[in-house]
């Protein structure tokens, strides 16, 4: 019977688990989203509305864009030109390049000749690649940038870089993998309407009016639509800044993240 009485005794209860230690505190800090940040996207077409770089949100991570950020904005035109072949010359060449659309800038700008100019940036071709050139002056009224071959040199292509007022373009939040609806736009403004300011100054910097979490599966897209070529590359040198609050958190709860990205995408944030 005691035997019985044995088999039947319940088995004592497993211990408790230990309690799962509270999660680390998130700190977010300053964070800036600027042109290194950003992926090249589609090229350039005449007038279309081109997607031309993104800024993709690294893993375990989430950014912040509050109402009233500010952002500094310089998107540089791309002009091509046949070189010039100066190799028997016994002087400089005098060689110039359409610019159209060039804008001049609040920003201060050096003596010429240059290689430090503020809205131009030129190039040639001497047939290891493209190597900066100085830039021997700039007609805005008529559209044009002055450069110089010199004597001994044979350039087989120049390229110009150029700050130009003709042209509209978007940032839009995206979540990666959605449909039209994942598509948001949180700014937008003209080439010329942003050019125009001094955004050297604080007072002066255009701002993003609407808020936007940004967390990994989403993108910050920068649309642009302008009637002359822009390039996404490194030689171009664009300048975008945006600023934000970021936080690196492997442990963070990824869904609920999501969530909070996808209702600031709907205004709710």
């Amino acid at each position: 019977m005691l035997g019985i009485l044995k088999k039947l005794r319940p088995a004592p209860a497993p211990p408790p688990a230990p309690a799962k230690a509270p999660p680390a505190p998130v700190r977010w800090q300053r964070a800036l989203i600027d042109t290194k940040d950003f992926e090249a996207g589609e090229p350039w077409r005449a007038n279309a509305e081109v997607v031309i770089a993104r800024f993709r949100v690294p893993e375990d991570s989430a950014f912040v864009i509050k109402p009233g950020a500010k952002l500094k904005f310089y998107l540089r035109n791309r002009a091509t030109a046949a070189g010039y072949d100066n190799s028997a010359g016994a002087s400089a060449y005098a060689l110039t390049v359409p610019t159209p659309g060039i804008l001049e800038t609040k920003t201060r700008k050096p003596a010429f000749p240059t290689d430090r100019h503020p809205e131009v940036i030129a190039y040639a071709d001497k047939g290891a690649g493209f190597v900066p050139v100085p830039v021997q002056g700039v007609d805005y009224n008529a559209g044009t940038v002055a450069l110089s071959v010199p004597a001994g040199e044979t350039w087989t292509a120049v390229e110009v870089y150029y700050v130009g007022s003709q042209g509209e373009f978007r940032f839009y939040v995206v979540r990666e993998g959605g449909g039209i609806r994942d598509w948001v736009p949180i700014y937008n403004n003209s080439f010329a309407g942003v050019h125009s300011l001094n955004q050297h100054s604080d007072r002066e910097r255009p701002t993003i009016p609407n808020a936007a979490i940004l967390v990994e599966g989403f993108q910050l897209a920068l649309e642009v639509s302008s009637p002359y070529e822009v390039a996404w590359n490194d030689r171009a040198r664009h300048f975008v800044q945006v600023d934000a609050v970021a936080v690196h958190a492997p442990g963070a709860d990824k869904e609920a993240l999501t969530r909070k990205a996808l209702l600031a995408m709907k205004g709710g944030v």
